[in-house]
């Protein structure tokens, strides 16, 4: 996993459309509280100029790198509207899903490079963005990852619950904090 990440940075970093780009799976959740086992990639990623060429952009320096993967695209009613699935040379799955909402390239901006592997820093998602994704998600999985989050990260309520707001998971979010206790 450890050269699938640095070579996901090295290609997002010489990517002249990605303004910026942050971890947001389980390597980003394990960065803020107890690491939880992932076998996979996710990141956010928000572009000068999100459309399909800029995003086959990125596709297409992924591929030239020994990445095998597409370009998802989702209708108008899907929260991801474009995503890039791929697989690394190491059989390592990574989503690259990309801002389209302006709460979504503000987290991105926002990130905060940690050492998530030996060696390697990459910008994560603050555990308040990281949680209203988590909950705009919504899998069995997700929710976990946020109740953690919420049980033993350090955030800005205030913020996060601007934050779900914009992300539409407001009612989701206090639900889950008063179910945790946190209410």
């Amino acid at each position: 996993m450890e050269k699938t990440l640095k070579e996901i940075i090295k290609i997002l970093g010489h990517t002249g459309d990605v303004k910026a780009y942050a971890l947001i799976g389980g390597l980003a959740v394990g960065g803020w509280v107890a690491p939880r086992a992932t076998k996979d990639i996710d990141i956010l990623a928000d572009l000068s100029v999100t459309n399909r060429s800029t995003i086959e952009e990125v596709l297409k320096k992924l591929l030239t790198s020994g990445f095998k993967g597409s370009l998802e695209i989702g209708g108008p009613e899907d929260d991801i509207k474009f995503c890039i699935k791929a697989i690394s040379t190491e059989e390592v799955p990574v989503d690259i899903i990309f801002a389209i909402r302006k709460w979504e390239a503000e987290i991105v901006k926002e990130g905060m490079a940690v050492e998530v592997l030996k060696g390697v820093s990459i910008p994560l998602v603050r555990p308040e963005g990281l949680i209203a994704l988590k909950l705009k998600a919504g899998s069995f999985q997700d929710i976990a990852d946020a109740s953690k989050l919420l049980v033993e990260a350090e955030y800005d309520l205030k913020r996060l619950r601007n934050l779900a707001k914009r992300a539409r998971v407001d009612k989701r979010l206090e639900r889950l904090m008063e179910k945790l206790g946190l209410a």
